[in-house]
């Protein structure tokens, strides 16, 4: 997408967001717009912007999102626990196998950063990153819970 059609898209939905014409909500408007053109002009310049993500995909991501109120509640008690008996280690480090497949194929960039933004969406799972010579997904966990599907929660491995 063009730098300028980034720039009126972005405005446009900032202002369709926000429902109000006071001067300080657009000038914070005016700046987070031309922050959103500049990163994809670099992305433009660097070639970053090939991302190919097939629709079948998306199909999972109501995991994701359904997963965020327990894991909230979940944190919660670990704040809680914390609190109560300071001091005991919290968290674990999990790896799960994960294709990195191509690291300048389109489709492959998609589905990992699918695999490590949907993965960190929900509080108590934390994507660390894919691991391109081991083929590992690694991530942290606040609280070990769930087998591979709740990390990689999309199955993209």
């Amino acid at each position: 997408m063009a730098p300028g059609l980034t720039l009126m898209l972005a405005a446009a939905f900032y202002l369709v967001l926000i429902d109000t014409l006071d001067l300080p909500e657009l000038y914070a408007g005016a700046g987070a717009v031309c922050l959103a053109t500049l990163t994809v002009a670099i992305g433009h310049e660097t070639g970053a912007s090939g991302v190919s993500v097939a629709p079948r995909w998306l199909a999972g991501t109501w995991r994701a999102l359904a997963r965020v109120p327990a894991d909230v509640a979940l944190v919660s008690l670990e704040i809680v626990a914390q609190a109560v008996r300071p001091g005991r280690p919290r968290g674990t480090l999990r790896a799960l196998p994960f294709a990195f497949g191509g690291p300048e194929s389109s489709r492959d960039v998609g589905r990992r950063a699918l695999a490590e933004g949907l993965g960190s969406l929900a509080p108590n799972t934390i994507v660390i990153g894919i691991d391109p010579e081991r083929d590992l997904l690694l991530a942290h966990q606040l609280r070990r819970r769930g087998a591979a599907e709740e990390i990689d929660v999309l199955g993209l491995r």
